[in-house]
């Protein structure tokens, strides 16, 4: 690797610890601050445009002299260097972000909240009337507070500028690999495949919680309708906190998995004020400190999310040790989601819902197609998502961009959102992308684990271990080289809709 790679690479691993713990004291409720820019100012390297030629000079060496590994090395820098140029110029704006968040205080009727209570408390408020009007406060103060929002998509618009790409799209298909165009093409298609078949349970299960509520357009369902729907509350008693995770511990025990790898993952179980209200893991070091964080809670969703973050957990704590630094840290984000999402997948099968949680057989058929349901509002979101946020990056975060995010997000979920998320609800550096494409991954990983170990390959050690020789190579491969890998197939993003389909069809 080139002199200047090389420097880089000595000090990457100690970062991106560092960037991690960060994230883990803000996301659980130990920190209210995100010094981020300081961070950045301790390894400006790392976020030097000047890296980035190095390492775009370097890639081109290794392609040319045919050498793959230090080819998928340096490109797995050249996109982490890319990626920290754009989080150095948002430092100051991610930071205002979180002070607005860390600020807030909402009214709602006669109770105030913060900014994670009101979010955390929006899907789980039964009452309508109470639902709408947190949804209103949260919507609102993401308005009036909207500038370090969109003076963080401006960084990513002049990210572009100072790395010499057309725009933010062409330098992120440039160190990703990733076709924005063709897959918001399949994205596309997808949203017309599943669209039937998601209106028509999507009116089903407004009914089951609200007897009155009927889809767009001819109803008045709105977002906060289809947050609330999701949690199936109906189901909520044979979900319950306390059997979640003991299910959880038998089903990775019987499977050849321990929760926490051979303590390789540490568990925050601990509740406290400010912390995340959905699970999420962080890599302090890679493979030996995982960090789960939970926020031990009921319901089906709740069970959907701690398989989710397992799967992320699992994968990260099972990379081999002696993996390059770049192979062992960095890697295509969309194979981490596909390992997580099959994981959280498992709640497709009424088989394992009976096995583990103990549910009779009509109420687990109910269940997976609730599952499927669940799965499907957020594979729907993701296809608007894609078109709106590629938008985004193109136009810039003008208020006109609101209309669009609505548009886009009322023709996927038949119903009406509250436009002041336009800027909250973006993930950086285009992530919807690495979702789809792990919708589309998971879904060869799952038919290939079916056809070598059966349907219920969920509980063949076999099969776990065969998981943990893909965990094994960490960022070694890509999502579409790794689905043709275990199919003989690229990756099909309306298929991965045509399933949930079926199952709902069920």
């Amino acid at each position: 690797m080139d002199r200047p790679l090389h420097a880089v690479r000595t000090r990457l691993d100690d970062f991106l610890a560092e960037l991690a713990t960060l994230q883990y004291r803000h996301g659980a409720g130990l920190a209210r601050e995100l010094p981020i820019a300081s961070l950045h100012a301790s390894f400006p390297e790392l976020s030097a445009p000047d890296t980035f030629v190095a390492a775009s000079e370097a890639l081109a060496k290794a392609r040319a002299k045919n050498d793959v590994l230090a080819a998928r090395r340096i490109q797995l820098v050249r996109e982490l260097v890319a990626t920290q140029v754009e989080e150095a110029l948002a430092a100051r704006a991610a930071q205002a972000m979180a002070t607005v968040e860390a600020n807030a205080v909402l009214n709602v009727d006669d109770e105030s909240f913060n900014f994670t209570g009101a979010m955390g408390r929006l899907p789980h408020e039964p009452n309508r009337a109470r639902r709408a009007g947190l949804e209103r406060a949260v919507g609102n103060y993401l308005w009036e507070h909207r500038s370090p929002y969109g003076d963080r998509r401006e960084a990513a618009l002049l990210t572009a500028e100072r790395l010499g790409a057309q725009d933010y799209p062409s330098l992120r298909e440039d160190v990703t690999g990733i076709a924005y165009a063709k897959l918001a093409e399949a994205a596309e298609q997808t949203l017309k495949r599943t669209e039937d078949a998601y209106r028509d349970v999507f009116a089903y299960v407004l009914r089951k919680t609200d007897p009155q509520l009927r889809p767009l357009p001819g109803g008045d369902a709105r977002r906060h309708d289809v947050q609330a729907a999701l949690q199936a509350p109906w189901l909520d008693e044979h979900f319950r906190r306390e059997d979640a995770w003991p299910a959880v511990r038998q089903w990775m025990g019987e499977w050849g998995f321990t929760p926490n790898a051979g303590g390789r993952i540490h568990l925050d179980e601990e509740d406290r004020p400010g912390k995340s209200p959905r699970p999420f893991v962080v890599t302090i070091r890679v493979p030996d400190d995982i960090r789960l964080v939970l926020q031990p809670r009921g319901g089906l969703d709740a069970v959907g999310s701690l398989l989710h973050e397992l799967g992320h957990a699992h994968h990260r704590a099972h990379v081999a040790e002696d993996l390059p630094m770049e192979l062992r840290r960095l890697g295509d984000a969309a194979v981490t989601e596909a390992h997580a999402a099959v994981f959280e997948r498992l709640l497709l099968s009424s088989d394992w819902l009976k096995r583990y949680l103990g549910l009779a057989t009509m109420l687990a058929r109910d269940t997976a197609r609730m599952a499927a349901f669940q799965s499907l509002s957020v594979l729907r979101r993701h296809c608007a998502k894609l078109s709106y946020e590629l938008s985004l990056c193109r136009k810039g975060p003008s208020t006109e961009r609101a209309d669009e995010y609505a548009d886009g997000q009322r023709r996927a979920l038949f119903a009406e959102p509250h436009p002041g998320f336009y800027l909250y609800d973006v993930d950086p550096q285009l992530y919807v992308a690495h979702y789809l494409r792990a919708w589309a991954l998971e879904a060869r990983l799952t038919t290939r684990l079916t056809e070598r170990f059966n349907e219920d390959f969920w509980r063949n050690p076999n099969a776990a271990t065969w998981l943990k020789g893909l965990y094994a190579r960490g960022g070694t491969d890509d999502a579409e080289g790794l689905a043709t890998e275990v199919s003989g197939t690229p990756l099909a993003l309306p298929e991965a809709g045509e399933r949930l389909v079926a199952i709902l069809n069920r």
